[in-house]
């Protein structure tokens, strides 16, 4: 193996597992210390001999009814290889030979197959891929032809998303027999689902910048009782404000001849009190993130992008935190733009390429976290060591994600790349 190339690399290159190379350079390395031959020598790379007859080729018709058995459905495609042989999976073929867990990878390997991680997209009905075609007609890129680029410039978008961060988590996920280009397939792609976490890791960028990070911790007793009293304290201003302010409006609608400045509709009730919301995933409601994130880190950010000369529009997706009055209120009171979320679509949101690549780097750069400190350390560093230029081609690439969607007319069972 040439210096400065890593197992990992040599191993994906080939189209290999980690393991079956490593067994490969044991035995290479066993035989050459065996025959007295260096490594480079060919003669070590040669069909062994005393391992048997040479293996009887099979034909193409053949291969294709191996891959076929393999790839008919989501329980054959998930299954190692060795539970597939051992199952008797392909014993109703006939074949002239018994297969073997090798021979079998290898025609996989052969027509373009590798056991690749599926897809995760939303399952869709019928009501929400119309809302994803329209909503992509409407921020459509392309303006005279299809792929002019004229169109709505996705580069003003300021992509933001939170993940679960969890402590001890390593990258690893279920495998299945696909190509490159059907992850997302209906029978491979799996459904997303966000499970609860004491951490919540929030980012935020936009094309040429990098907004800062916030890791929301679990909310304490004493945190929950300060802020329910600095929202009190803030619904009463608010109703103090409005009771002075009203009777002032009313008297200017009376002198303009307005037949509603009387209405009742504008004296204070409780539909305008702000409330906590639903903190059930994550612990992460409108306020916390109005006071962690919107206030300090977020609008400021965007304000000073406004002062750069830039046009920036705001995407969040339809959590709770990010659809609550007390959220919107304070963005319009900003007067921050925001952009009209499709729903059901995290493939339009360029951050979600974000969450695997800090997690692939964390499992590449570090053991395993045994401790809150330690997962923070670990997220907020490779946050930082994230290049502007990944994020660039992840927001090109929603150009691509949004024709796709046009093209399948909302649905989403297509490759969106990113990286």
């Amino acid at each position: 193996m040439s210096a400065g190339v890593s197992q990992y690399n040599l191993a994906k290159k080939l189209s290999i597992t980690q393991s079956g190379l490593s067994r490969l350079l044991t035995r290479t390395k066993e035989r050459s210390e065996a025959s007295k031959l260096p490594l480079w020598d060919p003669q070590l790379y040669a069909t062994e001999p005393g391992r048997g007859p040479p293996e009887q080729p099979l034909s193409q018709e053949q291969k294709d009814a191996i891959i076929a058995v393999a790839t008919q459905g989501r329980d054959t495609r998930e299954k190692q290889s060795s539970q597939a042989i051992s199952d008797g999976d392909f014993d109703h073929l006939n074949l002239p030979i018994k297969l073997s867990v090798t021979r079998f990878e290898n025609i996989m390997y052969e027509a373009g197959y590798a056991r690749r991680a599926p897809g995760f997209k939303p399952t869709l009905d019928d009501v929400q891929r119309e809302r994803r075609f329209q909503w992509a007609l409407a921020h459509n890129p392309d303006l005279y032809e299809y792929g002019d680029g004229l169109g709505f410039d996705f580069r003003r978008v300021i992509y933001t998303d939170e993940t679960p961060a969890r402590v001890g988590e390593q990258r690893g996920m279920k495998r299945a027999w696909a190509r490159d280009s059907e992850i997302y397939d209906p029978e491979v792609k799996r459904p997303k689902i966000r499970n609860n976490c004491a951490l919540q890791f929030y980012g935020s960028f936009t094309y040429d910048a990098k907004g800062r990070y916030h890791i929301y911790g679990k909310e304490s007793t004493e945190q929950k009782k300060l802020a329910k009293q600095a929202l009190d304290e803030e619904n009463q201003r608010n109703k103090e404000q409005r009771e002075k302010l009203v009777p002032q409006a009313r008297a200017a609608l009376r002198e303009l001849g307005d037949t509603n400045a009387n209405s009742r509709a504008w004296a204070w009730a409780k539909r305008h009190e702000l409330k906590r919301g639903d903190r059930s995933r994550g612990g992460i409601d409108g306020y916390r993130h109005r006071e962690e994130v919107l206030k300090p880190l977020l609008v400021p950010w965007i304000n000073s992008l406004y002062e750069e000369g830039r046009a920036p529009v705001l995407l969040e997706d339809g959590a709770p935190a990010h659809t609550s009055k007390i959220a919107l209120e304070y963005l319009e009171v900003s007067h921050i733009n925001k952009l009209a979320w499709p729903g059901h679509s995290p493939d339009v949101n360029a951050e979600e390429h974000a969450w695997p690549w800090i997690r692939r780097h964390i499992t590449q750069d570090f053991m395993p976290s045994t401790c809150e400190q330690q997962c923070r350390a670990q997220w907020a560093y490779e946050w930082e060591q994230m290049p502007q230029e990944i994020i660039n081609k992840w927001i090109l690439s929603i150009l691509k994600v949004v024709r796709q969607i046009i093209a399948h007319r909302g649905d989403n069972s297509f490759h969106d790349g990113g990286g």
